[in-house]
This record gives C-alpha cells, structure tokens and sequence, in this order.
C-alpha cells in the first residue's frame, strides 16, 4: 500500500473526520479489536539529545499529522519537509503537552538545557528533541485510542512485533541521551525490550507518568518519585 502517494494525492482541508482517515487505504494491520493506521511519522530527528516517548498517536494526533502533512506538502512539493513539519506540530499535541512541559520543567531539564522552559524544545529548540511512540503509528482499540493496558502490547503479538520492527530500530539511532517512557506501559515495554539486550545504552528517566488528562494518578506519581527523576537528569552527561 502507497501510503504517501495516497496522502500527497489528499484534497486540502481544514480539519478531517475520522471516515477521511480511518479507511482501508491506510489501514496498517489489525488483530482482533486492534486496528493500526499509518500516519506520516517517519521522520527521525538523529540530532537530538533528548527522546520522548509515548504509547501511541491517538485520534488527534493523527488528524493533526495528516493535516499538517496535507498543507504542507500542498505549498512545498517536498515531502521530507512535511514529514518533519508533522513532528514538529503533531507530536504530543493539545493539553497532553501541556502537562508533559510542566512536569519536565518541574524536573528542571530546562535548566539542564540552558533554555527558559522545555516548551521550547516544542519550538525554537526543536532541533535537539525526537519524539516518538513505541507504537508510532495511531492505534484503536474497538474503534478507540489505545491506551497500552488491555490487551497488553507485550502479549499482543501484532503489538509487539510492530515495536520490535519498527521501534527498536528506531531507538537505537540514539545512545547515551535522555530517554523519557512516558507512563508504566511505556516503561515496561522499555524494560523487556533491555531484559532481551535488544536496546542501546541511554539514559532512560524512571517512573515518569503519563502526562494524559485523564491520568488521575500522575500528581501523585510525579510527587513520589520527583527526586530520583531529578538526580538522575542531574546526572546525565550531556555530549554535543
């Protein structure tokens, strides 16, 4: 399937419902309730000296990618240009980086940086952050945002051998940088995926919640392991 041809060929819009996108042209797999969609995440910042990620694109995420990849390849025919605008506009988009920038400037990693605050890793210093998901593509549940808990990707073999081919690859262009899992799903695939040696050496920031809305615990959890977050961005050498 030509995803891109598919998406260079899309009628510029100013928003798209999930019957534009969510269609079998664009269709990656399925496995029972799971379907994944491609979407135009492909773009891998290898500069970067600090890495999020997170379970997987959701509804949002991937309308804001299609759009931002629509319009921009629309203006400039290049699409390496709009793939890398997509990352720069869609990756934790809404109130979800919102939190994400309060808490890692509650960590102080700003101060770490030498900038103001991390929203402007989201901007003018976008140039030494990648974000990703160990999912990259946007995946549903029973036509839903999957959340990473049920079924479990480990166990799930459509899952986990989607972060095996295309996730672990795609880490390991990194080493000795500052990995943020966001959230415990995120953390545990991490830890099996190391506990089978099939990852790089990098730093990789322990207990960090996941910076979603509806994620009642993450106040708590920041709270209780605030400290040894701290330290261990404290700790971390950061090479040029």
């Amino acid at each position: 399937m030509n995803y891109i041809k598919n998406i260079q060929g899309e009628t510029v819009k100013q928003s798209y419902e999930k019957a534009d996108l969510q269609i079998a042209k664009y269709l990656f797999g399925t496995e029972k309730n799971i379907e994944i969609f491609y979407a135009p995440f492909e773009y891998i910042n290898k500069d970067a000296k600090i890495v999020i990620v997170g379970i997987t694109p959701g509804w949002t995420q991937m309308e804001e990618s299609y759009r931002s990849a629509i319009n921009t390849f629309n203006i400039s025919q290049n699409w390496e240009e709009a793939i890398k605008e997509v990352k720069k506009q869609a990756s934790f988009a809404g109130s979800m980086r919102d939190n994400l920038i309060t808490m890692l400037d509650g960590l102080e990693l700003n101060k770490k940086l030498n900038i103001q605050t991390t929203a402007q890793l989201f901007d003018e210093y976008n140039s030494i952050i990648h974000s990703t998901s160990i999912i990259k593509y946007p995946t549903f549940n029973k036509g839903k945002n999957y959340k990473g808990g049920t079924p479990s990707p480990i166990k799930t073999e459509i899952l986990i051998n989607f972060i095996k081919t295309h996730f672990v690859p795609e880490i390991n262009n990194f080493e000795n940088k500052l990995i943020i899992p966001l959230g415990t799903c995120v953390s545990k695939v991490i830890a099996k995926l190391n506990e089978e040696k099939l990852l790089n050496n990098n730093i990789y920031l322990s207990h960090f919640p996941h910076p979603s809305g509806g994620n009642g615990h993450r106040h708590k959890q920041f709270k209780e392991y605030k400290t040894q977050m701290f330290n261990q961005i404290k700790d971390w050498k950061i090479e040029n």
